[in-house]
């Protein structure tokens, strides 16, 4: 591992280097284009100065010819000065240009004469006013030139004399050997690391080995001696030779060699020889726990596997203790170590959270096995307080702090500190004798703490693993605690404590949209059902869940109104419970028959369900009807119509019968509206579903075969009259009512025809022949009408 760790140092450094190269070429290329700016505005210089001396000859000639050359226009061009900005012009053709107005000949001298000599000298007058301007732009330009030049210069050198020395004699071998680096890497780490290792344990066996030639011949002093002195110089001599090469693997694997034979004859000390006691061997031990530390400044990882190795099996020494006089001391020992460890291996994340793992699985086992082996006392006690201290402080630490573990685990371990942590509390509650309710509130007290964690927490972004963890842990935590209520604590369980405390969770979950609160309650309030279900029903408990059921679907349904899933889960939810307190308030009273029961349960159901529909909950926030609600709605209703004819049937008593009819036919009446003012199907539907209500009714009451004829016929005209209707009436509701009068004339023709009771029968045909003839009248009048 060593050598890899070289190579990628190697490969970083050359990285480093090979950007600064890049950073002075980008340097150099700046340079480069601010001397081509340079160049290019020199040479626009020196063009214009050379325009400009073209002109400045031109004018000795002109000079000579006085008003004739002014009247020639195609001279006038050549006399313009252009004009150009940031260029040298001599100060002598500025000023004369400025006097000169545009398109104009040159002016003449005041006296009339032609001065030649000024003239002739007006060319060389330019050319040694424009040397000066030239050489000084030249000599501002090279020292630039110069510097960006010796600057690119020496930080391609510096960089270059910064590559590694391999790269410098042989550039393509070194790339080439970091190419290969990942590919030989294996190889690299079973050469180095694993031969070491084997080179270690054969030494090992065979300084075993000879030990047990010459064993036999040695007294017990002189092979403890023996065996210290071997372990202790094998380390030294390991630990120097490492200290001077630490890349070498070998001295590494020689050194956990010594490391472990040392701790070995602590332990051979102690455990074969019985030359020293417990304390004595924990106090060893922990003197190497220390020397382990000491070594391990550097190679943290290999000493923490060491150093945690050895931890481990003197824990795993106490296994079988059972001197309360030794429980302190091996406790103190173990979190000395634990803590030295925490302590030393805390700014590594990898190492920081194993070290916390592994001292909390020592607590753990010191809570459940050491502390169920020895007989309560007041050292037992002490160790129990002291361990309970210690996994609150990792409980805290895991929920509120970054110290012992990054924010993206400790959600992760909160859940098993506080499993480490109660475990601690139930074993000093056991030896303080504490009464199950105190246990049972520090139980809830973890999860109120968590559940106060996650609302400070809620505003900050968390992956999607580590917020569904985290509900579930804590959701999963007041579950247990319900479920240890109803064991525990009945009669309170059944008084419905829980769900007033569950309640202002509840609330606010809903009003601020947080599906943790949102989820604990509908879980939470389930469950305490469920649980219920096992034992008797409690009126009380009935009760006070439908309180809390209807205050909750009162803030999903009517105030927030945004969610549809939690709407409707409240509203089944609300319903159950409905229907198991009206079910328990039948049960206990003395109509306990099965069809009671069902009649109570359903009819309030019945009724909350056509409350919903006429409140309008299929709305949402917006006010915009969703269509899948309202056919939840309506079939809940059609639900509720089956079991109303259901029961009908079921009750015993005229006036149980007469309850359930006016239950159903209400039922029936709450969607009465839609279906006429729909489609003709629906209109039909509605006949069918009436005419239904009225068959059955008739029939439980045992009403007789012309009497069901009557009321059939006569239901069978009001369809008739309805489907004449202009706003609502159909067509198909009028044939149905029309179907139905012939079926009731043919029941009375083919069935109802007896010579028992003739003055009831005869009544009966005479007023279904009337409503025969009221039908072909209502026919003939609406026929006039032309609405047929």
């Amino acid at each position: 591992m060593g050598q890899i760790e070289e190579l990628e140092r190697e490969l970083e450094s050359i990285k480093y280097q090979v950007g600064q190269i890049q950073l002075g070429l980008s340097r150099a290329t700046h340079a480069v284009v601010d001397i081509k700016e340079e160049q290019k505005k020199l040479q626009q210089m020196q063009a214009q100065i050379q325009s400009n001396m073209q002109q400045a000859n031109m004018q000795q000639p002109q000079s000579q010819m006085q008003s004739p050359m002014q009247s020639q226009p195609q001279m006038q061009p050549n006399m313009q000065q252009p004009q150009m900005r940031g260029t040298l012009q001599p100060q002598g053709m500025q000023s004369q240009y400025r006097q000169m107005p545009q398109g104009a000949a040159p002016a003449q001298p005041m006296n009339g004469q032609q001065n030649s000599d000024q003239t002739g000298y007006q060319p060389m007058q330019n050319r040694q006013q424009f040397n000066p301007a030239y050489h000084q732009s030249r000599q501002q330009f090279n020292p630039a030139y110069q510097q960006n030049r010796q600057q690119f210069n020496s930080a391609y050198q510096q960089n270059l004399q910064q590559l590694n020395p391999a790269y410098q004699q042989n550039p393509q071998s070194a790339f080439r050997n970091i190419n290969n680096a990942n590919k030989n890497s294996a190889e690299s780490w079973i050469g180095k690391h694993l031969m070491g290792v084997f080179a270690s344990v054969l030494i090992f066996i065979a300084l075993i080995l000879f030990a047990s030639l010459i064993i036999p011949y040695l007294n017990d002093v002189i092979k403890i001696s023996l065996m210290f002195t071997v372990s202790i110089a094998l380390t030294g001599f390991a630990f120097y030779e490492h200290q001077k090469r630490p890349g070498n693997t070998f001295f590494t694997a020689l050194l956990a060699c010594g490391i472990g034979c040392s701790y070995l004859s602590i332990l051979v000390t102690r455990i074969y020889f019985k030359v020293i006691g417990d304390v004595a061997m924990y106090v060893l031990l922990l003197v190497w726990a220390g020397i382990i530390l000491y070594m391990g400044k550097r190679e943290s990882k290999l000493f923490q596997v060491i150093g945690n190795a050895g931890y481990i099996i003197s824990a795993l020494l106490a296994w079988n203790l059972k001197d309360g006089a030794l429980v302190l001391p091996v406790l103190v020992y173990l979190l000395i170590m634990g803590g030295a460890f925490q302590y030393n291996f805390r700014k590594d994340n990898l190492q920081r959270t194993i070290q916390s793992c592994i001292n909390l699985a020592i607590i753990l086992y010191f809570a459940t096995r050491i502390g169920h082996n020895v007989e309560k006392c007041v050292s037992l006690t002490a160790s129990a307080g002291l361990i309970v201290v210690i996994s609150a402080a990792y409980f805290a630490a895991f929920l509120f702090g970054k110290k012992l573990i990054n924010s993206a685990n400790k959600t992760f371990f909160a859940s098993a500190s506080a499993i480490v942590f109660y475990v601690s509390f139930l074993l000093l509650a056991d030896c303080l004798k504490m009464p199950k309710w105190i246990a049972l509130m520090v139980f809830f007290g973890v999860a109120a703490i968590a559940e106060a964690e996650a609302f400070l927490q809620r505003n900050e972004k968390e992956s999607e693993t580590v917020s569904f963890f985290k509900s579930f842990w804590i959701t999963a935590w007041f579950a247990i605690a319900e479920i240890g209520t109803y064991i525990l604590y009945q009669e309170f369980f059944d008084s419905g404590a829980l769900f007033v405390a569950l309640l202002p969770i509840a609330v606010y979950g809903v009003k601020k949209e947080y599906a943790l609160f949102r989820n604990q309650a509908i879980i939470l309030a389930a469950l305490m059902t469920l649980l219920e279900n096992f034992g008797e029903w409690s009126i009380i408990f009935c009760a006070v869940e439908l309180v809390y059921a209807i205050i909750v679907l009162v803030m999903e349904g009517f105030v927030v109104k945004k969610s549809f899933e939690y709407k409707f889960i409240w509203y089944f939810y609300v319903q159950a419970c409905i229907a198991l307190l009206f079910w328990t308030v039948a049960d206990k009273s003395a109509f306990g028959n099965d069809g009671f029961r069902i009649m109570c349960a359903v009819i309030p159901v019945g009724i909350f369900n056509m409350l919903m529909r006429m409140l309008k909950f299929d709305r949402d926030d917006k006010g915009v009807s969703n269509i899948t609600a309202l056919m939840v709605l309506d079939g809940v209703n059609a639900a509720g119509l089956l079991l109303g004819l259901y029961n009908i049937y079921m009750v015993e008593g005229a006036i149980q019968q007469g309850i359930n009819i006016a239950f159903t036919t209400a039922l029936a009446c709450v969607n009465v509206r839609r279906h006429f003012a729909g489609k003709s199907a629906e209109k039909l539907y509605a006949g069918i579903k009436f005419g239904i209500i009225l068959l059955v009714s008739l029939i439980s009451y045992d009403a007789a075969g012309y009497i069901v004829s009557v009321a059939v016929l006569a239901f069978a005209i009001l369809c008739i009259v309805i489907g004449f209707n202009k706003i609502f009436g159909a067509k198909e509701l009028r044939i149905y009512g029309l179907v139905l009068a012939m079926v009731s004339v043919v029941k009375f023709i083919m069935y109802d025809i007896t010579y028992e009771n003739t003055i009831g029968r005869a009544i009966s045909f005479l007023i279904s022949g009337i409503l025969c003839f009221g039908i072909s009248a209502i026919y003939n009048h609406f026929e006039k009408q032309g609405q047929q």
